[in-house]
């Protein structure tokens, strides 16, 4: 097929999609699909998602969707909101995969009762045939977030920009959380090809407390000259230990380097003001939307995606960081970006 008659057809199917969707929308049928997320109102990142379901619901207005989240973050009560949404019989579900044991059970007794679901953020990291079967996963790679940053840092030292690495410790503050898990082994990866040593370190989600545990461990191992903190908000956390501990973590070619994560305004400013080496875009606008879509269409049209779909990671550095503070604070506007932003 020549490409004239090959960009025919694909004008033609795309016309026949977007008339299914126009039809589909007109015809009366309405949805309800359900986000039960980790990410509450205390994280800058609930902002991507809930303004990605606006824009969604502008397109799909058959379509009304829910975002459920707590504060008070654990396991035991994201799978509770779980449960919650699943007895009121939604159109659809949304959720990440913090814990595939945990999460198990509720899952699959919604898709047998013939809920589907798509797992955003954090997907159920064992095999196909014995993961939770999902529809999709529409997210980042986590193991890929922590082995990109790592990698990227080691460029930088290879060129003289900063330290060699000599040992990393991943900071953590969820224990149970598998996508934070695979963030550091993404990392331990990077740096151990390198000859690098590593540890992962539970800080906790405290500030006092995170400081105090972290403190100790620069005390108990003083070659330790990289800190990786798998939430952007505890960055400043370790930067201010570290610099109290006169290690000079700001962005050179000596002393301390840190490394962490996300697009939210407290990441971001870091890599601005030399605090931070790097981070990365997930791409949580898209983790918002996508699964409404692939929900959507599949209730609609019986559409099932045959892959994962990654939307990260993507680093931020300093070259881009300021292209991105513009793109953020659009997103979250001045006044949140500025109260979010803790340095």
């Amino acid at each position: 097929m020549n490409l004239r008659k090959l960009a025919m057809l694909s004008a033609v199917l795309a016309a026949g999609v977007v008339a299914s969707v126009a039809d589909a929308q007109d015809s009366g049928k309405q949805y309800r699909f359900v986000m039960v997320s980790h990410i509450g109102s205390n994280d800058p990142n609930m902002n991507w998602l809930t303004l990605s379901l606006k824009e969604f619901e502008k397109k799909y207005p058959n379509v009304k969707t829910e975002y459920i989240s707590t504060n008070n973050y654990s396991v035991q009560e994201h799978v509770r909101l779980l449960e919650q949404a699943i007895a009121t019989h939604p159109d659809g579900i949304a959720v990440p995969i913090v814990s595939s044991d945990a999460f198990e059970g509720p899952l699959r007794k919604a898709i047998e009762e013939g809920i589907p679901v798509v797992a955003f953020n954090i997907p159920d990291s064992r095999p196909a045939g014995e993961r939770i079967p999902y529809l999709t996963y529409v997210g980042g790679d986590e193991y890929l977030t922590g082995k990109k940053l790592g990698e990227y840092a080691i460029e930088q030292a290879k060129e003289g920009k900063i330290p060699t690495p000599k040992h990393i410790v991943c900071a953590s503050h969820d224990s149970a959380h598998q996508g934070l898990k695979a963030r550091c082994k993404g990392m331990k990866d990077a740096m151990e090809a390198v000859g690098a040593k590593f540890d992962e370190l539970f800080i906790g989600a405290e500030p006092a407390t995170a400081r105090n545990t972290l403190q100790s461990f620069l005390q108990a191992n003083p070659d330790t000259n990289y800190i990786f903190t798998v939430a952007g908000w505890s960055s400043p956390w370790a930067w201010g230990v570290a610099n109290e501990m006169k290690l000079d973590p700001d962005v050179d070619d000596k002393g301390m380097t840190i490394l962490t994560v996300d697009e939210g305004p407290v990441s971001i400013e870091g890599v601005r003001a030399g605090h931070v080496l790097a981070t990365n875009s997930q791409g949580f606008w898209l983790q918002g939307y996508e699964p409404m879509e692939w929900l959507y269409w599949n209730k609609e049209f019986g559409y099932a995606p045959q892959s994962d779909i990654l939307t990260g990671p993507v680093i931020i550095n300093k070259d881009n960081a300021d292209q991105w503070a513009k793109q953020v604070r659009t997103v979250f506007g001045d006044k949140a970006y500025d109260e979010q932003n803790t340095w």
